[in-house]
C-alpha cells in the first residue's frame, strides 16, 4: 500500500498538465498582438483628425478675416498640413471657399494604416461669418 495516498494523484496531474502554458501562449499571443496593433491604429487615426482640424480650423481663420481670401486660406491649410501632419495625414485634400457671408474650409484625408488594408478616413469641415469692417456711426 502506498504510504502518501495523495502525492501519486498529484504526480499524475501534473503529468497532464504539461505544455498547458506553451498551448496557452501560442493561442493568446496573436490576439495580444492583434490588440495592441489595433490600439496603434486608433492613436494614429485620433493623431491624424486632430492634424486635419488643426489646419481646416487655421484655414478658416485666415480666409474669414477682412481681406481674407479662399486662396489664402488654402495655401495656409496646406502649409499647416505639411508642418503638423506630414506624417500621419496622406492623401489630403483641402477645399476652401468664401462668400460674402460665410467661409468654409473642408480637410480630409486618411490615417496611416499599420494593419494592411485597413483604410480610415478623416475629415473635417469648420464654417464662420466672414468679418466685416464697419465705420463708426456715432
Amino acid at each position: 500500500m502506498n504510504p502518501h495516498p495523495g502525492r501519486h494523484h498529484a504526480r499524475r496531474r501534473q503529468s497532464t498538465d504539461r505544455g498547458s502554458v506553451t498551448t496557452e501562449v501560442v493561442l493568446y499571443a496573436p490576439l495580444l498582438f492583434l490588440l495592441v496593433l489595433l490600439g496603434v491604429q486608433l492613436a494614429l487615426w485620433a493623431l491624424a483628425q486632430l492634424g486635419v482640424q488643426h489646419a481646416a480650423n487655421h484655414a478658416l481663420q485666415t480666409t474669414r478675416v477682412n481681406g481674407g481670401t479662399a486662396a489664402a486660406g488654402h495655401a495656409d491649410a496646406t502649409a499647416v498640413l505639411n508642418q503638423v501632419a506630414d506624417r500621419v495625414v496622406t492623401d489630403s485634400r483641402v477645399s476652401v471657399d468664401r462668400s460674402a457671408d460665410t467661409a468654409t474650409v473642408a480637410v480630409t484625408g486618411r490615417a496611416p494604416a499599420v494593419i494592411p488594408g485597413l483604410r480610415l478616413p478623416v475629415d473635417t469641415r469648420v464654417s464662420a461669418p466672414v468679418e466685416r469692417f464697419r465705420p463708426d456711426t456715432d
